[in-house]
């Protein structure tokens, strides 16, 4: 992974120090860097917005919020955001840019019981699920969908991601220094099959080099 990009071994703990850390220099991270792995940051955080067609009162969930660029975004369109994540530092920038919108401190794996029968309009997150492997990412998609979407509810999820496993492999011999070998980057013909398997109707649009959105 590039140099000041926290790798993903270790415990919760360890994740949630190197998260922590890296909150003061997220946004210059993903801002300046051109290449892999945030290639087209800004594009893509854009094409959630467009996809999701945001107007005024609609609920979002927005999972994995580190600084809170894209609530910030649902926000500006006059949407309910809450925002969650696991970083106290990144939740204490989100604050910051956002102090409107609630932030709470919860793990995506968990269940989201903190919630509690809350659902949402939207449910979004940036560069999040390269952190888990596909059957953790089909798992929890499938578990949003029935527990917390409300009936014409939508995913929209902006990631990491290349459209084919070949891409994928094409893209790791490309940028075998920066390539985070404990990350599970998206190919999106396996997903999107798993996702059918498992009952959840997907489709996914490029971005960039070695960015994407997937709509659920």
């Amino acid at each position: 992974m590039l140099q000041g990009f926290p790798q993903r071994g270790g415990n919760i703990d360890s994740r949630r120090h190197l998260f922590d850390k890296w909150a003061g220099s997220y946004d210059d991270a993903v801002q300046s860097d051109a290449g892999f792995p945030f290639a087209g940051y800004d594009r893509v955080l854009g094409k959630i917005v467009r996809l999701a067609a945001a107007e005024p009162g609609m609920r979002v969930l927005d999972l994995g919020t580190g600084t809170g660029n894209l609530a910030a975004r649902f926000a500006a369109f006059g949407c309910t955001v809450i925002g969650v994540d696991f970083s106290i530092e990144m939740l204490a920038a989100a604050r910051r840019k956002v102090p409107a919108a609630p932030f709470i401190r919860g793990d995506l794996t968990g269940g989201l019981t903190f919630l509690g029968g809350e659902r949402f309009d939207l449910i979004v997150s940036a560069y999040v699920f390269h952190e888990f492997d596909l059957s953790t990412k089909v798992s929890i998609l499938g578990s949003l969908v029935h527990e917390r979407l409300t009936e014409r509810g939508r995913i929209i999820i902006g990631d990491i991601a290349f459209s084919t496993v070949k891409e994928r492999e094409e893209a790791h011999r490309r940028w075998t220094v920066q390539w985070d070998e404990e990350e599970d980057y998206w190919a999106v013909d396996e997903a999107i099959a798993a996702c059918e398997k498992a009952g959840l109707h997907a489709r996914y649009v490029q971005i960039s080099c070695c960015g994407g959105v997937l709509s659920i």
